[in-house]
């Protein structure tokens, strides 16, 4: 599926950068996928196989109705049942050499929440403000959605306290967790969220945050406050939806402010689409133009009553799992980081709800080569500085959902090296012209699954059906 047919000076085996050098490749893991703690060890083993160097772990904390509407941080859920439990799995996760990376809703609890003091909750007087965001609807009407769990006021130094002494310091101390992602970073207080981050950095230097920043608002200012704060890594809000890029401008300006910390590119995650029912959508453009993420929900899973790709012809499967492999391509490539739920390399079809999703939906995957297709990439991005780091990104091609040809990207880094990288999602064999500014560097890189290629860079490539193509300089 690699592109390799051009005329080569040599040819060198992909050799993996050293570890400093690499960027992250997080797994987003919902714990209510498995059955117990053994079932989700087998399952880090597999993500490792692919390449993935942290484990993100959804609140692993005592919930009320969901793990993000947390009912004590200071107990675990009940996969884990105990502390001991817990640091004897990070253990064995830090010994397969990934970061653990636990998931703190700071911003929202229920509202009788074990050991949060009434008075920690905003407008605690008036029974609390329900904690929730603007969104959009099946019918694209503009919504706001409460999330069941009630803000907390983290400008009080108190509940500061609290979570540096009773929820992130035994952690790090006692249970083996060296990385923290900040659930809805934008929300918390900034001068709280500073005071979180940097002094747990200054008591533990190498503990690092993600905060995150995703949302329908401009990226840069969901960013502002974990920017400030000193967080280590954000997300980089290249959504992979229905409509395709999502502001790809908000990219260049958190590069520009942020000067150039690492961002994550996602390929899935618990709160989007699953990369199937994306890659679906695109076989059925033409029945579900014009349709947002949670109306093409509606349309498979509700009206068609589509819940598996096990439900699928042979034909169909292939060609959806196609499509999948070029988005990946895409996704691991464009930032220092990339991110993707548990269930997308199996295929599965349905979004993990955090809620109600068990055991039983995560055996709805199918078998396919596509996580051999993943573990390729992964060797390829591992094998080139450019694929990780930050840069200016420019999309070009086709993006949207009924759209077919060529897509990709042009990342040029600060130290000059370029990338570019295309995808040909059509059924025919394309004309891929590379941009003057790649072509005057005159020799450069081919990538393929197994070896890299010195070239001549050609003014065009005749790029086939369902490939991709991987260049450097």
């Amino acid at each position: 599926m690699f592109f390799s047919e051009l005329e080569t000076i040599n040819s060198n085996p992909v050799k993996p950068l050293s570890i400093e050098k690499r960027g992250k490749v997080y797994a987003d893991v919902p714990l209510n996928y498995f059955q117990n703690v053994e079932d989700l060890k087998k399952y880090v083993v597999e993500l490792k196989k692919l390449g993935v160097n942290v484990l993100l772990i959804l609140p692993h904390f005592k919930p009320s109705f969901s793990p993000y509407v947390v009912a004590d941080y200071e107990q675990p859920c009940s996969l884990f049942d105990s502390w001991d439990k817990f640091a004897d799995f990070t253990k064995f996760v830090e010994e397969l050499g990934m970061d653990r990376m636990i998931d703190i809703p700071f911003n929202h609890a229920d509202w009788n929440c074990a050991h949060l003091k009434r008075e920690w909750y905003k407008n605690y007087q008036e029974n609390g403000i329900e904690a929730g965001a603007d969104d959009e609807d099946a019918d694209g009407n503009r919504i706001h959605v409460n999330w069941g769990a009630f803000i907390l006021d983290n400008s009080i130094k108190e509940l500061q306290n609290y979570w540096l002494e009773k929820v992130i310091y035994p952690h790090i101390e006692n249970l083996n967790v060296n990385a923290i992602r900040i659930d809805a970073a934008w929300g918390l207080d900034a001068q709280g969220l500073k005071r979180i981050v940097q002094e747990t950095k200054r008591r533990y230097p190498k503990v690092w945050f993600l905060t995150e920043n995703l949302g329908m608002a401009p990226l840069i200012k969901l960013a502002k406050s974990g920017i400030e704060a000193g967080a280590d890594r954000f997300f980089n809000n290249m959504y992979w939806f229905s409509g395709g890029l999502y502001i790809p401008t908000d990219i260049y300006t958190l590069y520009k402010r942020s000067n150039g910390v690492p961002t994550s590119t996602i390929y899935s995650s618990h709160d989007t689409l699953m990369p199937a029912m994306k890659a679906y959508s695109r076989l059925r453009s033409n029945d579900i133009k014009g349709m947002n993420n949670k109306a093409i929900v509606r349309q498979f899973v509700q009206y068609d009553n589509i819940h598996s790709l096990q439900q699928f012809d042979e034909a169909t499967k292939k060609e959806v799992i196609a499509q999948m492999k070029l988005d990946f391509a895409l996704s691991a490539l464009m930032s220092t980081d990339l991110m993707f739920v548990a269930g997308s390399e199996k295929a599965l079809f349905e979004a993990n709800n955090v809620c109600n999703s068990t055991p039983d939906d995560f055996k709805k995957g199918i078998e396919s080569d596509l996580p051999n297709f993943m573990q390729d990439t992964l060797n390829i991005k591992s094998s080139d500085e450019i694929f990780n780091c930050e840069g200016v990104v420019i999309p070009f091609g086709l993006w949207k959902l009924d759209q077919s040809g060529i897509r990709g990207f042009v990342k040029t880094a600060k130290n000059g090296k370029q990338a570019f990288v295309a995808v040909n999602n059509s059924n025919s064999t394309l004309n891929v012209k590379i941009p003057k500014r790649i072509r005057k560097v005159q020799k450069g890189y081919l990538h393929t699954s197994g070896d890299v290629f010195e070239i001549n860079i050609p003014k065009s490539i005749e790029l086939p059906s369902r490939s991709v193509v991987v260049l450097s300089c």
